[in-house]
């Protein structure tokens, strides 16, 4: 005999009643925010931590610094959102044990038929039926799902899907999940309540909206994270700093002032490359480029090797012209010769770098080419200070501009500038590309704005169903969802009529006829809060 089941809402009580409990077996789960995103980091805890452990050591053994963090947390949130569906999918579906789920005490089946179908609702399920025992409940959008009454309680399966794709099967699962808790909220109103289950059916209908995402934005999407991934990554693993610990950003007092060794090197020899290694504990930075030889004319490969020390300096170790190491004078005498050269093609005044190479060689003679090396320090490049703008929340900005009323195209009526401005602006930007000065503009006029905005949807959604099509005006309708989404950066808890993003997440009309029922409700809703028809 099973256990009772038990609601799992990633409250502290919840976690702790788990307990060891392995993939939440005994427990129904809810789809709120606190709970999935409890249940996604527990099942991924240990990916999440090895890829952030992975994305460190890497950052950290190629010198990034504190880059290396940020490269652990962007291979944590891809191993995050890359496997969230499949947790979904698993802990969702109707094939996870949530225990037993009977009716209540003294209930019968006819009852509980009769007080679910009182009290159930929901948008998506356009038809709900029953038998002796099983309830169907039919969704166009999002397939068919049977409540059966069984030895072993209440169960929810799956029966049809709209689509075949393995892609959506974690959106069927957390569909037929929220079903369940609505049922469970009827039958014990003092497991769920009310709120909860607004709150799950709000995120499965946003989770529905998300997943049907044009390919082509969903491409744009994937290359742009491709590229932020790219362009994180290359100063990391491949830049010259990154493989050069550092050296080729650094200053030699033999090279002119301000130019550092990787500028200084690069312009007097061809195809550079930077590697470090370590030896008997000691850090290794090797530097080889091609360069012409002055004695005999052919092309020769040089290599600079420098090692660094314990207090962040570096200096020259040795330098070998095609595998063989030079001495000393060799080596001041090349080092004078590419510091020079840098100078001659920059117009700067070589004598600094000059001197230091001459004193080197008269130390070298008089030592007899004592085994010697050049010693450098690192240089502290000039820092700056950064001020950062703090950018204030959308709602509570004080309007420093106010609408007005202009004469129409006709000379009797007026119109909200404001609402022209917005008809005009609202297909201009996509998704992610309205510039700041633009959403700046907008909220500079407070609640003039959100007026504004309303009145020019209403008047648009209005106007286009009657002189295009019901299509055309929801279309429209969903440009200034959007439209409003990015002036707010999607601050939308205070947008002027809430009720009109239920409508937006709620629908996706395919036909003429189904298009023609959600703008009337859009109509119906934008009326409902004052909104007012312009006449440009």
């Amino acid at each position: 005999m099973k256990e009772l089941f038990e609601i799992y809402d990633g409250s502290a009580e919840a976690k702790k009643a788990k307990g060891k409990s392995k993939n939440l077996s005994g427990f129904h789960p809810l789809f709120t925010a606190s709970a999935r995103r409890s249940i996604a980091l527990d099942a991924l805890k240990i990916w999440l931590l090895l890829g952030f452990v992975v994305g460190v050591v890497t950052g950290v053994a190629t010198g990034a610094g504190a880059v290396a963090v940020l490269l652990g947390l962007l291979i944590a949130a891809v191993i995050y959102f890359g496997f969230r569906d499949d947790v979904y999918k698993k802990v969702y579906g109707p094939e996870h044990d949530r225990g037993q789920l009977p009716l209540p005490e003294e209930m019968s089946w006819e009852e509980a038929v009769d007080r679910i179908r009182r009290g159930f609702a929901n948008p998506e399920v356009e038809q709900v039926t029953d038998t002796a025992d099983a309830m169907t409940f039919y969704s166009k959008k999002r397939g068919t799902y049977q409540l059966k009454n069984t030895a072993d309680g209440l169960k929810m399966i799956i029966l049809t899907k709209p689509s075949k794709s393995s892609k959506k099967e974690y959106l069927y699962a957390v569909f037929s999940s929220v079903l369940l808790s609505q049922v469970i909220a009827i039958l014990y109103p003092e497991k769920i309540s009310a709120e909860q289950v607004e709150e799950e059916k709000a995120a499965v209908r946003k989770l529905f909206g998300a997943h049907k995402m044009p390919l082509l934005i969903e491409l744009a999407i994937t290359a742009a994270f491709v590229a932020f991934a790219v362009y994180m990554l290359y100063p990391v693993l491949y830049s010259d700093n990154a493989r050069s610990k550092g050296v080729s950003d650094g200053y030699l007092s033999t090279f002119p002032a301000g130019a550092t060794v990787g500028e200084v090197l690069d312009d007097f020899f061809a195809n550079g490359t930077w590697e470090n290694y370590e030896q008997d504990g000691v850090t290794f930075v090797h530097y080889s480029g091609e360069c012409v030889s002055t004695q005999t004319g052919e092309k020769a490969t040089v290599g600079i090797y420098f090692k660094l020390n314990d207090d962040g300096s570096f200096e020259i170790d040795r330098m070998t012209m095609d595998g063989e190491t030079m001495n000393l004078l060799m080596q001041n005498t090349a080092l004078s010769e590419i510091s020079n050269s840098y100078c001659n093609d920059h117009g700067i005044a070589s004598s600094n770098a000059l001197e230091g190479s001459l004193d080197e060689l008269e130390n070298a003679l008089s030592d007899a080419l004592a085994d010697s090396s050049s010693s450098v320090s690192m240089a502290e490049p000039e820092s700056e200070t950064y001020t950062e703008d703090t950018d204030s929340d959308n709602s509570a900005q004080t309007a420093t501009r106010s609408d007005r009323k202009v004469v129409s195209t006709n000379g009797m009526d007026t119109y909200s500038e404001l609402s022209g401005e917005i008809s005009v602006d609202v297909s201009h930007y996509e998704i992610g590309e309205m510039p700041e000065n633009v959403k700046e503009y907008y909220l500079s006029y407070g609640s003039d704005f959100d007026t504004a905005w309303l009145n020019a949807l209403y008047t648009d959604v209005y106007e286009y169903s009657g002189k295009y099509s019901n299509q055309v005006a929801w279309e429209r309708f969903t440009e200034y969802m959007v439209f409003y989404d990015e002036v707010v950066d999607y601050n939308n808890e205070l947008a002027p009529a809430p009720a009109l993003y239920d409508v937006y997440y709620a629908y996706d009309p395919a036909t003429e006829e189904e298009a023609a029922l959600c703008v009337d409700d859009v109509i119906q809703i934008a009326e409902e809060n004052g909104a007012e028809i312009q006449i440009w």
